[in-house]
């Protein structure tokens, strides 16, 4: 024993000391604390059990942490509620904390300081945790923010912020990336895409929803304690999965729930159950976000939960009063998102704000905001319940439920905003492939009372009576859409409908007259009126029209003057109407982008008035069998990008000087080497189709001079020299050749 003692003594004596010399005491002993407990390395944090998925999110992370890089970098790893952050945060924690010189995770932000108390005592444990005790406690915030800027200056640290609702409680904790040293990296996790502002310094991460497979493992580890469901149970499993949508929180919630239940039978009533009330656990997690919301906000919100799913932006802002705003602020707070201009809900979020509007009123259908289900909309319309909570109503025709209107059924709806009475998904697209489908109508009340005051947006698909109600004054409509209606004339005399910006009247054949364009002043959209003989003569007082579409109006044989310049209409359709010109004034149409004239089969005439239309991006003059002369002065359309000129019997211009046309079609006509030049005046033209062509000598020796061709289709053709000449090598860009039933054999070697 005395041996041992001795050998520990001699080295303990050899150990090199710390030299106080003319330091304090006490800075040394600070030093020495510091010292320590950078050897003992920080706390690890528990991620929690049955963690599925989270290699690949750090793996992601890391790549944007970038640990060997010197700069201080803040990463914001966004997205809803219970889709992992604040696991994944701690995950990353426990992973890379070793490597600073100070850590400090502060839990739960949006809680732990809704006062100035609580962010004080937060901004005491950030100090507290990475300068290791060294340091007196402070007692007001703003004392506190300078010590943080002052004291982390010099420390490489790792600071994880969780939970972060508000710019302002960043800015007291991790305002500048100056308060931190040098190779420094502050994380923080939200749901509020806005806090996660992206620069030079700084990245963003977005955990997806879990995989069908990860989801499965995860679901399984809580309901079965085991990776995969067990044998009987395969077909259930995938419901719970389909309803939690790759939601971890949901996953673990509803697999815990359904581990309790015995038998396939307890699980099917318990997920029959979740489809009409949501799971309280997971519902106030994701309502946390909705109660950050305004009031504007909110109501939006709901709009969108209960009609607006999957629409398209600029609609849903066109009926909500320009709430574009709004849109935004819900898709920074992850609440949507935006793909491909169409609004986007997670199914879990959506089944949120049923409950929010359904809570309000339990069980009292009638006096709810809004009405969607079905089951609620038959109850309420049988008992001609409705009443003046009601502010929006969607009514499927499609579903099994038979529904019956009588004359009071919107009578006492004053508040009414939105209406839409309307048949399955598929009916808009059956709609556009097959104009003479017919649907049976359902027959409504002559004096049906429809308050109109309030209303905004009036979709209404086979209404059967042939004009609105007589009281009908809807001075706040922005949008009526009834299609495949008996309406024969809207109303009676005239109303100024200052709001309306879009009318859709697609395959209503039986719309005669149409109101004066003079008391729609700011109409945007004017779609499909198939049954008109003319238009009315004002409508170039339509200053704001941007979409005009007579498509298949095979009554109309005349196209009014355009008396005034219109710099907003960009597109108009005329495919299928029976004009046979079109005025010289066409030119007033400055900002026309897109024009079809494509089955005009009394058009005889095309003025060359029409090249003055220098905007001009897509020109469609296909199958017009009567069309004596096409102009002349193409070159002059400087943007057209897409021209089809396919299947007529005069004879076509030179197309030289096209400099920005893309896409060329001039199938069934005949092609003369004057059309298509080897000037290279057509350098960006990609895709050429010459399909049921006569093809004389030399065409294709142009053709093939066009270096940017990716796709040249010589279908049907015939081809007078019954060969492919050799400079088909010349198209380097060319990725797809379709010769199919011509008279070309073989290709040149």
């Amino acid at each position: 024993m005395v041996q041992k003692w001795r050998i520990a003594l001699r080295k303990a004596a050899n150990l090199s000391g710390w030299h106080v010399e003319n330091q304090y005491e006490s800075k040394v002993i600070g030093q020495i604390i510091e010292e320590i407990l950078l050897k003992l390395g920080p706390t690890h944090l528990y991620v929690g059990k049955n963690i599925v998925g989270m290699d690949y999110h750090l793996e992601q992370l890391k790549a944007l942490i970038n640990i060997e890089l010197n700069d201080v970098c803040m990463i914001g790893i966004y997205g809803i509620g219970g889709i992992g952050k604040t696991t994944i945060a701690k995950a990353i924690y426990n992973e890379i904390s070793c490597k600073f010189e100070g850590s400090s995770f502060l839990a739960d932000v949006r809680e732990q300081s809704k006062d100035n108390a609580g962010l004080l005592r937060l901004q005491n444990q950030l100090l507290d945790d990475t300068l290791a005790g060294t340091y007196r406690r402070k007692s007001n915030i703003h004392e506190a923010t300078y010590e943080i800027s002052d004291k982390l200056r010099l420390k490489r640290v790792l600071v994880i912020l969780d939970d972060v609702d508000k710019q302002r409680k960043l800015d007291y904790l991790a305002g500048e990336s100056e308060w931190f040293g040098s190779g420094s990296r502050i994380i923080i996790t939200t749901r509020h895409k806005n806090l996660v502002s992206l620069d030079g310094a700084n990245q963003s991460y977005e955990p997806r929803k879990l995989n069908d497979e990860d989801a499965i493992k995860l679901f399984s580890l809580y309901a079965f304690k085991q990776i995969v469901p067990k044998e009987n149970y395969k077909n259930i499993c995938d419901n719970a999965i389909k309803y939690a949508q790759g939601l971890p929180l949901a996953l673990a919630v509803l697999g815990s729930t359904l581990s309790s239940k015995r038998g396939i039978h307890e699980w099917e009533n318990q997920l029959r159950k979740l489809e009409k009330e949501p799971n309280m656990e997971i519902y106030h997690v994701l309502r946390i976000s909705f109660d950050g919301l305004s009031r504007v906000e909110g109501e939006i919100f709901l709009d969108i939960t209960c009609f607006f799913k999957g629409k398209d932006r600029d609609f849903v802002s066109r009926i909500l009063d320009g709430a574009k705003g709004e849109i935004s602020n819900l898709c920074e707070r992850c609440l949507i998102s935006v793909v491909d201009n169409k609004i986007h809900m997670h199914d879990l979020i959506q089944q949120m704000g049923w409950e929010i509007v359904r809570k309000k009123c339990r069980n009292k259908p009638w006096k709810q905001s809004r009405l969607w289900d079905l089951d609620e909309v038959s109850s309420v319309l049988a008992g001609n319940a409705g009443t003046k909570a009601i502010e929006e109503l969607f009514i499927n025709m499609s579903a099994q439920k038979e529904i019956q209107f009588t004359t009071e059924t919107f009578a006492k709806m004053n508040k009414l905003r939105l209406l839409k009475v309307h048949q399955d998904a598929k009916y808009d697209h059956i709609m556009e492939i097959d104009q003479d489908v017919h649907f049976p109508l359902v027959a409504l009340p002559r004096d049906l009372k429809l308050p109109s005051f309030e209303l905004r947006y009036l979709h209404w698909d086979e209404y059967s009576l042939k004009h609105l109600p007589p009281n009908f004054c809807p001075m706040n409509l922005v949008e009526l859409n009834m299609q495949c209606s008996n309406i024969e004339q809207l109303w009676e005399g005239n109303k100024l409908l200052k709001k309306l910006k879009v009318i859709n009247l697609n395959h209503s054949k039986h719309l005669v007259e149409f109101p004066s364009f003079a008391m729609m002043p700011n109409l945007e959209i004017l779609t499909r009126c198939i049954s008109l003989k003319s238009l009315p003569t004002d409508i170039d007082k339509l200053q704001h029209l941007q979409t005009l579409s007579c498509h298949d109006c095979s009554k109309l044989e005349y196209f009014p003057k355009i008396k005034y310049t219109m710099k907003n209409l960009k597109k108009l359709d005329l495919y299928g109407t029976t004009l046979q010109t079109l005025p010289s004034s066409i030119e007033h149409l400055e900002g026309l982008e897109y024009l079809n004239l494509a089955h005009c089969k009394n058009l005889e005439i095309i003025l060359e008035s029409i090249c003055n239309l220098r905007y001009l991006k897509f020109l469609n003059v296909n199958a017009c069998s009567k069309l004596l002369k096409l102009m002349e002065n193409l070159k002059s359309l400087q943007c057209l990008e897409e021209l089809y000129l396919g299947w007529l019997n005069c004879e076509l211009p030179t197309l030289s000087g096209l400099s920005s046309l893309r896409i060329l079609h001039l199938n069934g006509s005949f092609i003369t080497p004057r059309v298509i030049r080897s000037d290279k005046r057509l350098s960006l033209l990609e895709q050429l189709s010459l399909s049921n062509c006569n093809v004389e000598t030399g065409v294709l020796d142009h053709g093939f001079h066009l270096r940017a061709l990716k796709e040249l289709d010589l279908s049907n053709c015939y081809l007078q020299t019954g060969e492919i000449p050799n400079d088909i090598y010349h198209l380097s860009s060319l990725q797809a050749l379709d010769l199919s039933e011509t008279n070309i054999h073989s290709m040149p070697a």
